[in-house]
């Protein structure tokens, strides 16, 4: 059953939908702020905003949004229900109480794994107990143990998934599951580095030009993506996340990209994540292909003429057919 943004939440929230005159006495975020306490986008806030009636942030004297904390603990809540598969505009409406009782409903039809019995154990471990520094030595040296494209499939990839899963179920908090991603990133960046320069051999084709469209926020996927296409020897050139698609296109032609891969996670919208595949294929020229991989389920509703690519092992065999199509040894 949809809920309306009239739902009697709205009133349990009086205090946030306060008028803007009393937004200087309430102690609140930027959109920016919350954009990194949540996970969700700017442009998603705005469109939540517009579409549904929440959040329903106050206005600063510069007329600047401003989001009590009561606004972003429910934008916490409705982000974990996005990323299980519910549509927002079905939840939005909905008290924080009720949120919290279906990610509890979650967590009990998927009870987490123990731990201390799963190899990822001493990492969530020493996550939770705010040991950083020791978490990013045994990553490393699990890097340089298994090699970095078995760390890339058998830690970063199910270790990810575990941490989001933990922040889902409310066991993580959202300042843990950044100290995690800022982690994993130098370590991979470190890895990335420490593979053996091919400019004197020449870097074998093809080209890839890696990024996320402008409502995508996550990179890490991103990251474990390169790391296994360096090790095949791409040449590789990452954007980063949420470039615009003019500035895409710039850069495939600047850098004579031969494939353009994208990473989504469930954050954008299936209209978002379709509409920005299809404008990109329009724009490019046939000869450089689309390859899009991640969790979003929109991609299973993508047409001809992009390759998806759901699984890190799946990117060599990939390769190597695209290697075999275009001559390339």
């Amino acid at each position: 059953m949809s809920h309306s943004p009239t739902h009697p939440d709205s009133q349990s929230d009086a205090e946030v939908s306060a008028d803007s005159s009393q937004a200087d006495s309430v102690q609140g975020l930027s959109i920016a702020a919350v954009e990194r306490d949540t996970g969700l986008p700017k442009d998603t806030l705005r469109v939540w905003e517009r579409r549904y009636g929440f959040p329903r942030p106050l206005r600063n004297a510069l007329d600047e949004r401003l989001y009590p904390p009561e606004q972003v603990h429910k934008l916490q809540l409705l982000q974990r229900l996005v990323m299980l598969g519910h549509r927002p505009g079905r939840i939005a409406g909905l008290s924080r109480e009720e949120l919290a009782a279906m990610i509890a409903r979650h967590g009990a039809q998927a009870p987490a794994p123990e731990p201390e019995t799963t190899e990822l154990g001493p990492f969530l471990a020493l996550l939770r107990q705010h040991d950083i520094e020791r978490l990013r030595r045994e990553l490393q040296q699990a890097q340089l143990r298994l090699g970095l494209a078995r760390f890339v499939t058998e830690v970063v990839a199910p270790l990810t998934t575990e941490v989001g899963a933990s922040w889902m179920r409310g066991e993580l908090q959202i300042f843990e599951e950044h100290q995690f991603s800022e982690i994993v990133h130098r370590v991979l960046r470190n890895g990335i580095a420490s593979i053996p320069a091919l400019e004197n051999a020449g870097w074998v084709r093809p080209r890839v030009l890696l990024t996320t469209i402008p409502q995508e926020p996550h990179g890490l996927g991103l990251l474990m993506v390169e790391a296994m296409l360096a090790l095949e020897g791409c040449r590789c050139v990452s954007l980063g996340v949420q470039t615009p698609l003019p500035d895409m296109l710039m850069a495939v032609q600047a850098h004579r990209a031969d494939i353009l891969l994208l990473s989504f996670s469930p954050v954008p919208t299936r209209t978002q994540v379709l509409d920005a595949i299809a404008a990109l294929r329009v724009a490019l020229p046939s000869t450089v292909e689309i390859w899009a991989g991640g969790s979003s389920p929109a991609l299973d509703r993508v047409g001809d003429g992009v390759r998806v690519i759901r699984m890190l092992q799946a990117l060599a065999p990939q390769l190597a057919a695209w290697r075999a199509s275009h001559g390339v040894r």
